[in-house]
């Protein structure tokens, strides 16, 4: 504690008791002749190891601590003390590596700082240099310690005592220089000024052979501030002929690639689009997190051939920029260079094919409506697959869309399998059981209504080799949690529906005055048959629902279960879709008549309409897939027809209970009409 609080009288004292109690344990005299030397007193040691080790924990001396506490005169005049009693200590390190002088720049300690440096002249144990150069455990000397605490007083009296500190490490060594941590940490006044110090002289190099401009990649402005400070530093680098040449600075380090993925600060910028909530932290945090753009535009100032340097997957940056996505960062790129368009990385990948890959639809569309790149829609890689192979592959509809709705896209190229899109689709469509709406099914089909050739191989041979085969027991097990759920569903509709069929909206006649007692009130109205009718439809749906489980359940043939689950699925929508029909049926007999409810009554079936779109896809995919060949096609052939007569069946037989709730009441009503007319 004396130590911490720089209480110099209260340390003297306690070093002067040791010191006694040191003093007396020499005089004492112990003689024993055949038995093993005692142990001295512990207060023989006590002087020593009350400055050697103070905290357990970090191993600090008591230098250590001082150093770290505070630089006022009191700490300091207890610093020169505790080195008047062991000089060793100055260069005593802790479990970190760290001596006293670290903890004094990790504090901002500047007087202490100097402190220090005069004790280490006068001892004359080391020069000054060597004294300021002593790296920790990570390889960090006192300067790292000064920027980390972004004391510019510190960093100016290293600085002073030893220029030569803001080049460590070196060329070929490890660990991250000063100007690198300045940078990762977001310090770019301390970054300007060590530029400033040392005059340009100083080492831009980070950890795994990454540098200054890798760091500043993601820093806000510190990229473009960056350059803007070096543009005027060059250095000395191995020419072809082995003679040195000199470069900037900027162009040098921009071409560097790091030890563990080969990136250049480039594809470090050219990923930054593919961060989580990317969109969200450049603009609210421009100063902490730069956009891709503008992190890019230096890079490509300084050394536009950067944009052809691969990393050690063989990756271009206009692949990383496709890969995460970055369309603006990928036009860019190939405005200036358009040749970066047939790029190939070590798997033979165009950025398209990437693209696709990675479902990046919008460097996908970008690449399909643009004239200049229909030389690499068809371009394979080192499989043979094109990017619509990759597509397919996929299984991405809106990735697939763009491709195959460009005729310049071909349907018939095969690659080294000698499979063709059509027969990667029918691989990765899943066995005999499948929703029609799957997009792999659509993509099947819209490959097929435009002619899309198969492979080279035998039919019964691709699909015993490719196919993945049935599972009798997986597919057992499926229908089994189908049928609970389906038989659940069903079940709870025909409750809800039975028990609405007896509690009529708008109760019932008591009297023989009013009507017919019993009766419903509200009968005879178009809205009320409407009610009635979707009522019925919804119980004797789900009833018919409930009666193929039981057929189903039986039977140990996979496909006869599957038809009654078939069918017991498409009753169990329709009396959905009725019941939902029947609430909003029932809304309206009630709200009706009375005048300021017509606002509710309208919001109540926009909802509802809007709900009846859910989970009936079918209809819109295949008017997708229409929207596709006539695209390709350039104009309405008979495949778009025939997707839309498709789409047509697919919505009749989705909605088919709309059309006997709403039109038998009113064909009912116009025939009771005529009756009474005639």
């Amino acid at each position: 504690m004396a130590a911490r609080r720089g209480d110099i009288e209260q340390l003297e004292d306690l070093l002067r008791l040791n010191e006694e109690d040191a003093m007396r344990a020499a005089q004492v005299v112990v003689v024993e002749v055949e038995r093993p030397a005692a142990a001295p007193p512990s207060g023989a040691a006590s002087l020593p190891h009350l400055l050697d080790g103070v905290t357990s924990n970090e191993g600090d001396s008591m230098l250590h601590v001082v150093a770290a506490c505070g630089d006022a005169d009191e700490f300091l005049r207890c610093a020169r003390m505790i080195h008047s009693g062991k000089s060793g200590l100055l260069v005593a390190r802790n479990k970190r590596g760290d001596t006293p002088l670290h903890c004094a720049a990790a504090a901002g300690n500047a007087k202490m700082i100097s402190c220090l440096v005069d004790l280490a002249a006068d001892s004359g144990e080391m020069t000054v240099a060597e004294f300021l150069r002593l790296r920790n455990h990570c390889g960090e000397t006192a300067l790292h310690q000064a920027v980390r605490a972004a004391s510019k007083a510190s960093v100016d009296l290293l600085m002073s005592e030893d220029s030569e500190l803001a080049c460590i490490p070196r060329e070929g060594q490890e660990g991250a220089s000063p100007l690198y941590l300045a940078i990762s940490l977001g310090e770019l006044g301390i970054a300007r000024h060590l530029i400033d110090t040392s005059q340009g002289n100083l080492s831009c190099s980070g950890p795994d052979g990454r540098n200054v401009l890798h760091a500043a990649v993601s820093r806000g402005q510190a990229l473009r501030m960056l350059v803007e400070w070096l543009k005027d530093v060059t250095v000395d680098v191995e020419g072809e002929s082995g003679r040195l040449i000199s470069v900037p600075l900027v162009s040098h380090l921009a071409n560097q690639r790091d030890k563990q993925t080969g990136s250049t600060p480039l594809h470090l910028a050219a990923s930054l689009a593919g961060w989580p909530y990317e969109w969200l932290i450049t603009r609210w945090y421009p100063h902490v997190w730069s956009r891709p753009y503008p992190a890019t535009r230096p890079l490509l100032d300084a050394k536009i051939c950067c944009l052809y340097q691969p990393d050690n997957k063989g990756m271009y940056p206009i692949h990383i920029a496709a890969m995460n996505g970055n369309l603006l960062l990928v036009k860019i790129l190939l405005q200036r260079c358009p040749d970066c368009a047939t790029l190939r990385d070590a798997k033979g990948r165009t950025f398209l094919h990437v693209a696709v890959e990675e479902e990046k639809y919008t460097v996908v569309q970008y690449a399909c409506r643009t004239p200049e790149f229909s030389l690499i829609l068809n371009v394979q890689d080192n499989e043979g697959d094109t990017a619509l192979h990759r597509a397919v592959e996929v299984g991405n509809l809106t990735v697939f869309n763009y491709l195959f709705r460009n005729p310049l896209v071909r349907l018939d190229v095969p690659n080294k399998k000698g499979h063709r899109p059509l027969d990667v689709s029918w691989s990765k469509i899943p066995p005999w059981i499948t929703y029609q709406g799957n997009a792999r099914s659509v993509i099947q089909i819209s490959l097929a209504l435009l002619g899309a050739p198969c492979g080279e191989s035998r039919a019964d041979l691709f699909r015993n080799k490719h196919v993945s085969a049935r599972d009798d027991q997986k597919d057992s097990k499926y229908l089994t949690s189908a049928s609970q759920t389906i038989g659940i569903v069903s079940a709870l509709v025909a409750t809800v529906t039975f028990a609405s069929a007896f509690t009529l909206p708008g109760s019932y006649y008591q009297s023989s005055s009013d009507g017919i007692p019993g009766t419903p009130i509200l009968a005879g109205s178009y809205t009320f048959d409407a009610f009635m009718l979707s009522d019925a439809l919804a119980f004797v749906s789900s009833c018919l629902a409930t009666f193929n489980l039981v057929f189903a359940t039986p039977s140990k043939d996979i496909s006869i279960r599957n038809k009654f689950i078939v069918i017991s699925n498409n009753l169990v929508r329709s009396s959905v879709r009725s019941l939902v029909v029947a609430f909003a049926l029932g809304l309206h007999l009630v709200l009706a008549p009375l005048d300021h409810s017509h606002a509710i009554t309208g919001a109540v079936w926009v909802i509802i309409s809007a709900s009846m779109l859910y989970g009936h896809s079918e209809p819109w995919l295949l008017l997708c897939v229409a929207n596709m060949a006539r695209a390709r096609l350039g104009g309405i052939r008979k495949p778009v027809w025939v997707c839309v007569l498709k789409a047509f069946d697919a919505l009749l037989s989705h909605f088919w209970p709309f059309i006997l709730i709403f039109i038998l009441p009113a064909i009912w009503r116009i025939k009771v009409h005529h009756t009474k007319a005639s």
